[in-house]
């Protein structure tokens, strides 16, 4: 049977990867400092996830219930499927923060689209407690 991709080498599969290299590899992308905004929404989202607030497995705590109550069915549907969507967003957050002091490229990234998630959805009212 002939290689099926001619630019595999056997001799070089398994070679040792030097230790500053495998350093280097394995260090996180530093990102730029978080902006004011992201620092506050980090923090209070932190501490809400803390405190009990926000349940990492209960989208419905996401929710600020008295405005939710008075959304049409379509609006209540739209964010029910996004709170899904964002929590997922939040419980990554949250484990890249115990693993990552600083503000990595992944973290910004996923604050950045939480950030615009909030204010996408919350155009007709203040539906969620974040």
């Amino acid at each position: 049977m002939a290689d099926l991709n001619p630019l595999y080498d056997p001799k070089t599969d398994n070679l040792a990867i030097a230790p500053e290299v495998q350093a280097m590899l394995n260090a996180p992308l530093k990102a730029d400092a978080w902006t004011d905004e992201e620092q506050a929404f980090l923090n209070d989202l932190v501490a809400k996830v803390e405190a009990g607030t926000i349940k990492l497995y209960s989208p419905s705590s996401l929710l600020n219930q008295a405005v939710y109550e008075k959304l049409d069915p379509m609006a209540r549907g739209k964010v029910d499927q996004n709170s899904v969507n964002m929590l997922g967003k939040i419980r990554d957050i949250v484990g890249l923060m115990k693993v990552y002091n600083e503000p990595t490229y992944q973290i910004k990234n996923l604050v950045e689209s939480l950030l615009a998630d909030k204010r996408r959805l919350e155009e007709v009212g203040d539906i969620f407690i974040i």
